[in-house]
């Protein structure tokens, strides 16, 4: 009887240090990686919901953007914890029709454009892009919604990583035009 007992408390104590879940509006509270012992991150309220489908945009330059947004539960990227995110995929055309980036046709694990979390207000989903990593053509993606009454109409904006590359050809830019708002609109 005894050993019944210790056992049982073995098992549970066990159980009670079991990883808890945690939705992505905690996750965002979360301050400099102190977080509870987590697994999985769930979307429990849907806030990714409003992302997924297909948006488009032209930038300034002539550039036309098509952008494909997934949600993917319990997703496990790269050996991390399962969690629901956006996955994302691209289109990216020169005013003549010229590609210069497809990823559409790209598995979930290769299109290299992941989602993470939310800003602490729950307003800005933050991605992060790396499509051409040895031309530092890579950095985090901010999507989120000018006018919170119209879920039609995206902000997107890219901010490139600080690395220093020294192999690109001169005059290389980033697909994704840097720290610039790139207005997208629902198809």
């Amino acid at each position: 009887m005894k050993n019944k007992i210790i056992y049982l408390l073995f098992i549970l104590g066990i159980l009670s240090c079991k990883a808890q879940t945690i939705s992505l509006d905690q996750l965002s509270q979360c301050e400099n990686g102190n977080c509870p012992n987590y697994t999985p991150i769930k979307d429990v309220n849907n806030r990714l919901d409003k992302f997924v489908g297909i948006w488009k945009g032209t930038h300034t330059d002539g550039r036309m953007y098509e952008f494909h947004f997934t949600k993917k539960n319990d997703f496990i990227l790269y050996g991390g914890k399962p969690r629901d995110m956006i996955i994302g995929r691209i289109l990216i055309k020169t005013n003549n029709g010229t590609e210069l980036e497809n990823t559409i046709n790209t598995t979930d694990g290769q299109t290299h454009f992941n989602g993470f979390e939310f800003d602490k207000n729950l307003i800005k989903y933050q991605m992060y892009y790396s499509g051409n990593a040895d031309c530092n053509d890579k950095g985090y993606v901010y999507i989120s919604f000018p006018d919170s009454n119209n879920l039609n109409q995206m902000r997107l904006v890219f901010i490139q990583d600080m690395d220093i590359i020294a192999s690109c050809p001169n005059g290389y830019q980033t697909v994704m035009p840097d720290a610039k708002i790139l207005l997208l609109t629902k198809q």
